[in-house]
């Protein structure tokens, strides 16, 4: 009785789970030809979720604010975005990737015989690493062994055909111990991208604030790191001036 309880514990979960998840669905174009991209490799890296772009460069993958999604294609660059919250008020997303050109050192080609030596040095040229680039935020380093989410665990059809793993995962305490692990990773990765997005530089540059002024108007933002970490550079700026006037009047009557 305890067993079919415990079951159907999971099932209701799982239902529960699944119907919080929502879909994302976008185009991929060459940025400079706008034409459609097809077969571009696309991985959500918080969820562990793949998928590719069809005939017409569309796609479709679930995902939720704060997710970092990669795509890669040949002879493209491989960029990386962060689902915001504007990402489901729109029917489709558009992204862009550019074409990876890579710059050689210049090489005199003269007679034959240095062609050779022009040959030995594309050979041997080593480009920049350009793979996984968000802009302003620190480059992900991929899990290849991700531990399960309970929405992966939880989830009726593997549930269905994994029973005693399911069972494992939701009572094992070192499967839990790894989930805590993943968790502190996780927000700390979530505290590197606000830190990187919101630096005092970058306000200061933005809002002309120098000193004390500067560090009470850091202070009197208050944003939360995953609100710096899951929003655009763009809507931050955004509020951070919308609270500058109200700020330097306070400032100025204290």
């Amino acid at each position: 009785m305890k067993k079919l309880i415990f079951i159907a514990l999971i099932i209701s979960g799982c239902f529960s789970s699944t119907a919080q998840r929502s879909y994302v669905y976008g185009i991929v174009k060459d940025s400079l030809t706008k034409e459609d991209l097809i077969g571009v490799h696309i991985q959500n890296i918080d969820a562990g979720s793949l998928t590719s772009t069809n005939a017409e460069g569309k796609f479709q993958m679930p995902g939720q604010i704060g997710d970092t999604i990669v795509f890669s294609s040949v002879g493209h660059k491989t960029l990386a975005w962060i689902v915001d919250s504007t990402w489901f008020k729109s029917e489709e997303i558009e992204f862009l990737l550019p074409v990876n050109t890579i710059y050689l050192d210049e090489v005199v080609v003269g007679e034959f015989p240095e062609y050779e030596r022009f040959k030995d040095l594309v050979i041997k040229e080593q480009p920049k690493d350009t793979t996984f680039v968000i802009f302003r935020v620190p480059r992900v380093v991929m899990d290849p062994y991700p531990q399960m989410e309970k929405s992966e665990y939880l989830n009726p059809v593997f549930v269905f055909f994994h029973p005693i793993s399911a069972i494992h995962h939701s009572v094992s305490k070192k499967e839990k111990e790894k989930r805590k692990m993943q968790q502190i990773r996780r927000t700390k990765y979530t505290t590197d991208k606000a830190r990187l997005k919101f630096t005092r530089e970058w306000v200061s540059e933005n809002t002309k604030l120098e000193g004390d002024k500067l560090t009470s108007f850091i202070s009197y933002c208050n944003f939360s790191d995953e609100y710096l970490a899951t929003s655009s550079e763009f809507a931050i700026y955004e509020l951070m001036m919308d609270l500058l006037p109200k700020f330097l009047d306070e400032y100025e009557e204290g």
